[in-house]
Order: structure tokens, then sequence, then C-alpha cells
């Protein structure tokens, strides 16, 4: 991937869904990967085992656990010269059937975990030239839905927070870029009741965001892809038989 600043790269929530999609594709362009990710038991040791060493690192952290993260932060890689910051998760229902914990969880985990991730790497970053910041927002930061008010806050709050870095890092050589998936065929709505209708044209693949972040990372250092929204062609959802 010849526009970016050095070849390393550091990806959240890389053990399934967009984040392995987006893993796999850094692999096969040559970039070294630092995958971190909560569960690594079932990471696809088939697809990557060719890379399992000099190309990809992985380090085990739950996000949601801020002291492990902050720790987990002191052995990271300094280097990094690509941030795809995909993890997340997400819990819905009226906001009085939240505790606080589930509160503190979701937004801890989807928002505050990247505050952290930026508040090291920037510093990191610009000191070593320049480089390129994913962040893997969702359709629910562009408008507000019932039974969302915890989700939502968390990702328009992602939202804000890529407009703002973009801004501050305009002259550093920093590229801010922000994705904006709807609903993707993916591990998200295993715990949840509810899931997009079966079929192709109801549901994005994993791979379609890997592509869409693969083009944005393909323009001229001097382009920045500001946000891109993906949605499937038709959207219906049905009560999530598994739960």
């Amino acid at each position: 991937m010849d526009n970016l600043v050095n070849s390393k790269a550091l990806v959240t929530g890389a053990t399934k869904g967009i984040g392995l999609a987006v893993t796999k594709m850094l692999l096969k362009d040559g970039v070294e990967v630092n995958a971190l990710g909560r569960d690594f038991s079932r990471f696809s040791e088939n697809t990557l085992a060719d890379f399992v060493g000099d190309s990809l690192q992985q380090i085990q952290c739950d996000l949601s656990n801020l002291q492990a993260l902050e720790k987990a932060l002191t052995t990271l890689p300094r280097d990094i010269g690509l941030l795809v910051l995909n993890a997340g998760f997400g819990r819905f229902g009226g906001l009085e059937q939240f505790s606080f914990a589930q509160i503190k969880e979701v937004v801890d985990t989807n928002l505050v975990s990247n505050l952290y991730l930026l508040k090291h790497y920037l510093p990191l970053m610009k000191a070593n030239g320049g480089g390129d910041i994913v962040l893997v927002g969702s359709e629910s930061a562009l408008q507000g839905a019932k039974a969302g008010s915890v989700y939502c806050a968390s990702k328009f709050a992602i939202r804000g927070l890529a407009q703002s870095i973009r801004a501050e890092c305009a002259n550093s050589n920093i590229r801010v870029n922000l994705v904006n998936p709807g609903p993707t065929d993916s591990q998200f709505f295993d715990q949840l009741n509810f899931a997009p209708m079966q079929g192709r044209d109801f549901v994005l693949d994993p791979e379609d965001v890997q592509q869409a972040i693969y083009a944005a990372l393909q323009q001229p250092r001097h382009v920045v892809t500001e946000e891109i929204n993906l949605q499937p062609m038709k959207r219906s959802f049905q009560k999530n038989k598994a739960r």
C-alpha cells in the first residue's frame, strides 16, 4: 500500500467481522499488522496461518477494561503508521432499561478506548512524520433511533471525534478517515434480539467495508476521504431467531 507513511498497522476488533477483513487485506498487501482483540480463540487460524509471526502480532485486550488498555499501551509498538479503530459492540433498549455498568461498558468500548489510543498514538505519529487513522463509525452516527440512545450517543461522538482530530492534524501529514457502515453480516447481531433480513440485498459484507477503507487509503496523501456512508440496497429487519 504505497500511500501509507510506513507499513505497520494496529487494528482493533481484529478477531472478527470488519476488523478481520481489514487485517486480511493489510497482510495481503504486505503491511505488518498488530491485531488487537478480546478473544483470539476464533481467529480464523486457517486463513491467517501463513501470516502468524513477523507479519501478524496478536494482542489480547478487552477495550471495555480501560485499566487493561492503559497497561497494554506501554507494550504496543510505537512506530504505527496506520490506526484502524474498529472495535465496538451494540446494546439496545430504552435508556431507563440500562444499568449504569451497561452504559459505561458501551461508552468505554465504543468511544473512550478510541480516545485513549488516539491520545497515545497522535504524538508518536507526528514525531514519525505522519500516518493514517481510520475510525469505523456506524449509520447510528448519522441519525438517532428508538432504543438506540446509548449506542447512538457513542457513535455520534465518534463522528465528532473524527472531525475534530482531522482539524487538529491537518498540518501533521495525518489523514483521518471515517467509515459509517449500515447493517453488516458479522457477529454484531449475535447477542441482539433483531437482525437484518437474510439475503445479499439486506446486508453488507465485511469485505464491502474493507474495500471502502482500502479505497480511502489508496488516495494520494493530500486527499482525505472525510466520511464514507455505506448501506445495503434494501433495509428490513426481523426478530433474531437465535435469541
